[in-house]
């Protein structure tokens, strides 16, 4: 064998950075070519990125910091955001000042529909990897470092945080995610429970572990 030292990961790797089987193919076929990535990616192929965070800013405050800036927050991701319960943002999801790197899972690398529930992205993501569960602290600052035309460029049309779900108002379990559907950079919450699906154009954005 050629490649004896090849390794998995390293095949996978290049699977992803080519958009998976069906861009392999298109590629062996002579119908795709590699275009330079502005995107940083690691060794699994995953965009990414580094941002700054600020320290302990609260969730009423996030609402305020992203309308001013002209960005769209829903009525359920302000609802999680100001909630006040035990499992509310406030208590359990503020980021404090530092740098944190993100890693972007795309939701794709479950190919069927009915297996690609929260459980089993979160577990891919964290077992498979060696990824962190984050905070929903991410989102609004992946919401602010990410345009909707990097987002376009990336592949995807939402990045969800599979942080531990917040109740909003109605008592619903929900995670915040960044959408760049309906017309301007909204910042959202998506009803979850384990079993939830999703769908294939999107990613998972976890921390990355410090060496």
């Amino acid at each position: 064998m050629k490649y004896s030292s090849l390794d998995l990961g390293t095949v996978e790797a290049v699977f992803n950075k080519l958009g998976g089987l069906e861009g392999a193919r298109a590629f062996l076929r002579g119908e795709q070519k590699l275009a330079p990535s502005q995107f940083e990616r690691n060794e699994h192929g995953h965009i990414v990125f580094t941002f700054d965070s600020f320290d302990f800013l609260t969730g009423e405050q996030e609402v305020e910091r992203l309308i001013a800036a002209g960005f769209r927050v829903s009525d359920w991701a302000k609802s999680c955001l100001t909630s006040k319960m035990s499992d509310g943002y406030d208590k359990n999801h503020r980021l404090i000042a530092g740098q944190y790197q993100i890693a972007l899972m795309p939701t794709r690398e479950i190919e069927r529909d009915s297996d690609r529930t929260t459980d089993a992205l979160r577990k891919r993501g964290i077992e498979k990897y060696g990824y962190e569960e984050p905070l929903a602290g991410i989102m609004p600052r992946i919401r602010e470092s990410v345009s909707d035309k990097q987002m376009e460029e990336m592949g995807f049309s939402y990045i969800a945080g599979p942080h531990d779900p917040i109740k909003d108002s109605g008592g619903d379990p929900r995670v915040l995610g960044a959408d760049r559907d309906g017309g301007g950079r909204w910042l959202y919450a998506n009803w979850d429970r384990p079993g939830c699906r999703w769908d294939d154009g999107g990613a998972f954005a976890f921390f990355v572990p410090a060496s």
